[in-house]
């Protein structure tokens, strides 16, 4: 094998060792969370990577082997990526600034196929590269009752949220890492 088939080997192990722990693993570091959270792409981008690697190969077969197999690893990469993009994409509804460096996240995202929208709510501590963001809560309006209406701030470390029919959801979060202490959820 040549350097430049082990390199772009290496390469591919640790881009597709990447790929899973991006996917099994959410980070709560705002720059992984936006920038490196592309599990599919990662995928494709470690097949490619193989198949470029097989390519100095000696043996003939064994080179059409890995090339084939990484065409059809980087296809059903493709494919995950699509349906993930088609059915769980989210679209930003904003942000609402609290007391520095606090400020919450709004996200919306159709419910499977239906015409329901869910709307996810985070919460984000800013300081340059570490910033951090944690999940604060999920709302399906999917009942008509239990639909986000709004959020605020209710004090330096705490929020609450309402739903349509007025109930409210207080929510607490940690005075030193800025994490909620508890989080609220309907039908999600």
């Amino acid at each position: 094998m040549s350097p430049r088939s082990l390199v772009l080997s290496a390469a591919s192990l640790c881009t597709g060792g990447l790929a899973v722990l991006v996917y099994f693993h959410d980070s709560h570091l705002v720059l992984l969370r936006d920038h490196l959270n592309h599990p599919f792409a990662l995928g494709v981008l470690a097949c490619l990577l193989m198949a470029w690697a097989a390519v100095g190969l000696r043996r003939m077969w064994l080179r059409v082997v890995i090339v084939v197999l990484a065409g059809l690893g980087a296809s059903v990469a493709l494919f995950g990526g699509w349906v993930a993009l088609t059915f769980a994409s989210t679209q930003e509804a904003g942000f609402i600034d609290g007391p520095a460096p606090y400020r919450i996240r709004l996200q919306k995202s159709l419910a499977g196929l239906g015409p329901d929208t869910v709307m996810w709510l985070s919460v984000r501590r800013d300081s340059g590269l570490l910033s951090r963001e944690w999940d604060l809560g999920c709302f399906n309006d999917d009942v008509p009752d239990d639909a986000f209406d709004s959020v605020k701030w209710t004090g330096p470390s705490s929020v609450e949220i309402r739903v349509s029919d007025g109930r409210t959801f207080p929510v607490t979060l940690d005075p030193a890492s800025g994490r909620p202490r508890t989080t609220a959820t309907l039908n999600c």
